[in-house]
């Protein structure tokens, strides 16, 4: 039976057959422009993960696994790269017996602590290590020269920068008490991530590593960098521009400086990576302050580049970092780097005033410093309970 229509005033008429078709018509478009609203978002989508997929498989890995000495020694560099730096010699008299044993009773008491507190120092921050390797080649081999923790916290809106100095004297896991830099040397970023926690207490989550020639040739890619320099340091500079410029081919007084240069200069790569490294002018606390600058100054640069010119950096520098860094981890850090204006930035050198000594042991010049009190004076400057 054909169903009818009731009006308000009692009537009945039959259903418009029109106006049933023309509902049907409406619905029809409405449905084939959601379908194509969602195909598009789909393609943008992809297109979008396509170019980040991209960027991100132009990087090289570093499985936390890797060792990149397959021995117990450094090693030594070939006849095609610069001679490795020289060691600083200590300028105290060596350690006793009895003070050595007395560091490293210490150091294993100390190993025994942080197994039992390291939660203590457990933060919601992302911890991510930078790792510039001793090595004038492509080569990521040699010894971690500068060990830069960035901590990114985003319950805080903190961005902390911890450098660790090299020559803390500690326990390497397996291996004899040595330099923090030695340990990358002897196992990579997996052994140097341990050592950190075994003697810190602090959790590296992922580890980025580059070499001497990524950060010359970055500086140049972004056009050079402004740098406030002493005479003191021009003289040192001086020594590492002319060991680079034996390294590129160049004539031996290319970049050189004059003490009469003292003041800001316009560093291109040769010389902020000299700059950078800088050590005998204000010890190892000043060289990680340098190479801290020397980053900062780098990224000033890249904030104030158009897409196209980040794409063109990206395309030429990804492929000569490595990374154990994942997917989805790239993914968090760029949408954290949309709101980068919103976070706080500071710096923090590991040890901290009135934690450490000098010693000489074994024709080692190294820092002995008390773990615990850097462990919570880098928690408590990454949660930001200063």
């Amino acid at each position: 039976m054909e169903k009818k229509q009731k009006k308000n005033g009692g009537k009945y008429l039959r259903p418009n057959p029109e106006q049933n078709v023309e509902k049907k018509k409406g619905k029809k478009k409405l449905l084939i422009a959601l379908v194509i609203t969602v195909v598009v978002l789909g393609i943008l989508a992809g297109v979008a993960y396509g170019v980040f997929h991209h960027y991100f498989s132009l990087m090289g890995r570093v499985e936390p696994q890797q060792k990149p000495v397959a021995d117990e020694s450094t090693p030594s560099q070939n006849s095609a790269e610069l001679p490795t730096e020289q060691e600083e010699q200590p300028s105290m008299a060596p350690a006793t017996d009895d003070e050595i044993n007395k560091i490293e009773d210490d150091l294993r008491e100390n190993l025994e602590n942080m197994e039992s507190i390291s939660d203590l120092y457990t933060t919601d921050a992302f911890n991510i290590l930078l790792i510039g390797v001793d090595s004038r080649s492509e080569s990521m081999i040699g010894r971690s020269d500068a060990m830069i923790l960035v901590s990114i916290n985003k319950q805080t809106k903190r961005v902390t920068m911890t450098s660790f100095l090299r020559d803390i004297y500690l326990s390497i896991p397996g291996y004899e008490s040595n330099r923090l830099n030695a340990a990358y040397a002897f196992g990579g970023t997996k052994l140097l991530t341990e050592t950190i926690k075994a003697n810190f207490g602090i959790t590296v989550d992922r580890c980025l590593v580059v070499n001497f020639y990524v950060v010359m040739d970055l500086v140049d890619a972004v056009g050079g960098i402004d740098l406030d320099v002493t005479a003191d340091e021009i003289s040192v500079m001086n020594g590492y521009i002319r060991h680079h410029n034996q390294l590129l081919g160049n004539p031996e007084n290319t970049d050189i400086l004059s003490s009469d240069d003292a003041g800001t200069i316009h560093a291109d790569g040769n010389q902020a990576l000299a700059y950078a490294r800088v050590r005998y002018v204000g010890t190892d606390f000043a060289r990680t302050g340098r190479q801290r600058t020397v980053i900062s100054k780098c990224l000033e640069k890249v904030k104030k580049m158009d897409l196209g010119e980040i794409s063109g950096l990206a395309e030429e520098f990804l492929p000569r970092v490595r990374t154990d860094l994942s997917e989805g981890d790239c993914a968090t850090l760029l949408l954290m780097m949309l709101n980068l204006g919103d976070y706080a930035f500071d710096n923090l050198t590991i040890p901290v005033d009135g934690t450490w000594n000098y010693a000489n042991i074994r024709g080692m010049a190294v820092i002995t410093v008390d773990f615990s009190a850097n462990a919570q004076a880098w928690y408590n400057k990454v949660e930001g309970n200063e």
